[in-house]
């Protein structure tokens, strides 16, 4: 490394901290010679660096133009993710399966979660207790935000819900609801989920069609068929469940799969139905800082004198 890179930073980072060289120096205990002697090309005693470092809250690495510089925050994330994800294939040649980078995102949610603890100094470990313990979880919210983990072996997913002050975003949520109690209905329906768990054993690319369904689920084709037709048409045949037209020499079939890209959100609805109904012995950590109502009494009122006229 050139004595340039060193000199350079240094200056930047003081004028940035908008202090003179004799104020550094007055703070170091050296004279303000020996400050622009650093800015011009010298080095400074050893036992200086962590001293400057520490002033100037960097590493010391990065005086020496090894650290991370203007990069933000979230930069950093998205190299060491993108990092993990380039490592990994080339090791292991495999486009399809990322528990490296599994590990890693699960890690950097449960760091988001566990960090916003102003009396926890320290990461640790995500735990995952075996299904033997009681069912875990934790949660933080303010009165803008909410998140929430399950940490059990058979439970690890994360949910955050963003509620900026000046919008209705979670009011919205109770209004013009009429998909929402459709799919609710659907899915209050034994034979439903049943087509639904089959329909999600295909892999993308594979399609079933009314037949095969009703032989694998014991559902009679009659409702598979009218199930199937009210699962496309309440999200408007953009949804988890999507259809083809087989074109045959004799007939023209519509058969069914999943929507690889959105078919996680129906397990995500499933496994927030799981925790909200069977709800956690406990909590690993709880952060609970919310004083407001969930909802705006004024405003979930006036939309639902909307939505009844």
């Amino acid at each position: 490394m050139d004595n340039k890179t060193f000199s350079t930073t240094l200056q930047k980072l003081r004028k940035e901290k908008k202090v003179t060289q004799e104020q550094l120096a007055g703070h170091l205990g050296v004279s303000p010679q020996a400050v622009s002697k650093w800015e011009n090309g010298s080095y400074p005693e050893g036992d200086l660096l962590p001293r400057i470092a520490d002033f100037f809250e960097v590493s010391i690495d990065h005086l020496y133009g090894r650290g991370n510089g203007d990069k933000t925050f979230e930069q950093m994330v998205f190299e060491k993710v993108r990092e993990t994800s380039v490592e990994e294939y080339e090791r292991t040649k495999q486009y399809d399966r990322h528990p490296g980078l599994a590990k890693l995102i699960k890690n950097i949610h449960w760091a988001i979660q566990i960090g916003g603890w102003v009396n926890n100094e320290h990461f640790w470990e995500r735990p995952l207790d075996p299904l033997t313990y009681p069912k875990m979880a934790s949660a933080v919210l303010d009165n803008l935000f909410y998140s929430y983990a399950g940490i059990r072996e058979d439970n690890d997913f994360y949910l955050f819900l963003n509620n900026p002050e000046d919008r209705t975003v979670l009011e919205d949520l109770f209004s013009d609801t009429g998909k929402v109690e459709k799919l609710f209905r659907l899915l209050s329906d034994r034979d439903n989920i049943s087509i639904m768990a089959y329909l999600y054993t295909l892999a993308p690319g594979e399609y079933a069609g009314i037949d095969t369904i009703a032989k694998a689920t014991g559902v009679k084709k009659a409702k598979v068929s009218a199930s199937l037709d009210e699962m496309t048409d309440n999200v408007g045949g953009n949804g988890p469940v999507i259809f083809v037209k087989e074109v045959t020499s004799e007939q023209e079939n519509v058969i069914y799969g999943v929507n690889s890209t959105l078919g996680g959100l129906f397990m995500g609805l499933m496994m927030i139905a799981r925790e909200y109904t069977t709800p956690p012995e406990g909590y690993s950590m709880q952060m609970n800082c919310k004083t407001d109502s969930w909802l705006k009494r004024e405003n979930g009122n006036e939309k639902e004198r909307r939505r009844k006229k």
